[in-house]
């Protein structure tokens, strides 16, 4: 014979309470792994490609629908332009620590602040020109209206130079 007041099996021992809060956390537990299952699995293409050397040239070539022939040609348009871009940034640069050395050292907006100030200015414009005549080559090889497309992501760029490298991409993905 068994004492009614002695608990037989384990599920005699939890109060009901607590299986409400074992369920909740187990469904919990159960969503977070299903997001990160289909977020995994479902960015995997996206990952595989920006890892690839070309990474960036192979989501415009899926983005804006390429054919191999334009892909070609914005391919070669990007090698042509990758040593002047350096060459901008380079310059950007050195405005950029000239006019830091010259705030560090100065407490009033001396001329050769200003002159510096301007000289950024002007670097950071010609910069501008520089990209925007690119993106303009860039999208003269696209179909019209993934060309269109393409020139609306990039006026983030031209408005605003400091934006990341992956603002186009992610603009594209929101």
């Amino acid at each position: 014979m068994s004492n009614p007041l002695i608990p037989t099996s384990n599920s005699e021992r939890i109060r009901p309470g607590y299986w409400a809060l074992l369920a909740v956390i187990g469904a919990f537990a159960a969503a977070a792994i299903t997001f990160c299952g289909i977020n995994f699995f479902g960015t995997r293409d996206l990952r595989q490609m920006a890892a690839a050397p070309n990474g960036e040239l192979e989501w415009l070539r899926q983005e804006f629908h390429l054919s191999d022939a334009q892909f070609k040609k914005i391919a070669d348009l990007q090698s042509a332009y990758a040593p002047v871009c350096g060459e901008m940034c380079q310059r950007i640069m050195e405005a950029n620590s000239k006019l830091d050395r010259l705030l560090s050292a100065n407490r009033e907006v001396t001329p050769e602040v200003e002159a510096a100030i301007r000289e950024a200015g002007t670097v950071q414009g010609d910069c501008r020109k520089q990209m925007l005549a690119h993106i303009y080559r860039v999208s003269a090889q696209m179909n019209p209206a993934d060309g269109e497309r393409y020139l609306h992501l990039m006026k983030a760029r031209i408005i605003q130079p400091g934006l990341s490298s992956d603002t186009a991409v992610r603009a594209a993905t929101e």
